[in-house]
């Protein structure tokens, strides 16, 4: 943790997402940072594997589903809906949670440390709960 001020007067160049949450460049300034964002990459959803990847989890051939950021989400739900099939849906924190729920997508598992090992445990503990979906068990 950093204490305050212990970034006053620091020049903090943050590349990131186009229409990224504000959150931490709000706390880098808050701490007394001089905040320079850049936006380094836009996420795009891939349309074109939507019917695809809609079919398939129709036919309940996709066991899990995850999602480690709203943006993903949105990708998701541009290119497929809201339908995920018999698929396990898990997510990396609430705020990707809230995004799902908004598209009327279905959350089974929510990370409760909010970063990609979280996911992964969150996920893997879940799956090692249940018999597998796909499996039509």
């Amino acid at each position: 943790l950093v204490a305050a001020g212990e970034l006053r007067g620091r020049r903090v160049l943050l590349p990131r997402a186009a229409g990224a949450r504000d959150v931490l460049p709000a706390g880098l300034a808050a701490l007394g940072a001089a905040v320079t964002e850049v936006e380094a990459y836009r996420a795009v959803p891939e349309l074109a594997a939507g019917e695809e990847l809609r079919a398939r989890l129709e036919r309940g051939e996709v066991d899990a589903v995850t999602f480690a950021s709203p943006s993903a989400v949105e990708g998701f739900a541009a290119a497929v809906g809201g339908a995920t099939g018999r698929a396990l849906v898990a997510v990396i924190g609430p705020v990707t949670a809230e995004a799902a729920r908004r598209h009327g997508i279905r959350v089974d598992v929510e990370a409760a440390e909010h970063t990609m090992p979280g996911l992964v445990q969150a996920l893997c503990e879940r799956l090692a709960a249940e018999p597998l979906r796909s499996a039509g068990v």
